[in-house]
């Protein structure tokens, strides 16, 4: 999980970018705080929120239709 997640808590853009999701949790993140950040961060695109989920996690394939 990465601080520029955590700090967009009460922030808002028209577009929010999260990159790399397919490589969470950090090693040593537990998956439900993951992705509680990961609900505050894509909540903060007021028109569209863009996700890449490259990588092997179980959270990535989690958010693959």
């Amino acid at each position: 999980m990465s601080n520029d997640m955590k700090v967009s808590k009460y922030l808002v853009f028209p577009v929010v970018e999260m990159l790399g999701v397919g490589h969470m949790p950090a090693k040593g993140n537990y998956e439900k705080e993951t992705a509680r950040v990961f609900y505050v961060t894509a909540t903060r695109a007021t028109q569209r929120p863009v996700v890449t989920a490259g990588g092997g996690s179980g959270f990535g394939k989690s958010l693959q239709p």
